[in-house]
């Protein structure tokens, strides 16, 4: 009975770790002035950061990769300034 519920467990935590993050309901949740770690807390980490400066300004575009979309925020500073959701690449 043990190993079963562990296994079910283990089951239930792959299951969630393979859903995707990246989804129009988690994109809607976003709004201009959030930091970056709220945003952190609704997808993640992300796949992909790239970004640059000039003196106290600084600019950063960060990028999510899901199974059916990809979601693109850039921060001025640590904050939204604007986002972007698109199908991702079906190739």
């Amino acid at each position: 009975m043990i190993r079963l519920r562990a296994t079910a467990a283990v089951a239930l935590l792959l299951l969630l770790s393979a859903c995707s993050k990246v989804t129009p309901e988690n994109y809607a949740k976003l709004e201009s002035g959030m930091t970056r770690e709220e945003v952190y807390a609704v997808l993640g980490k992300p796949d992909e950061v790239s970004g640059s400066g000039v003196g106290n300004l600084t600019m950063s575009s960060e990028l999510w990769e899901g199974k059916e979309h990809r979601v693109t925020v850039t921060f001025a500073g640590d904050r939204i300034v604007l986002k972007n959701i698109q199908a991702a690449d079906t190739q």
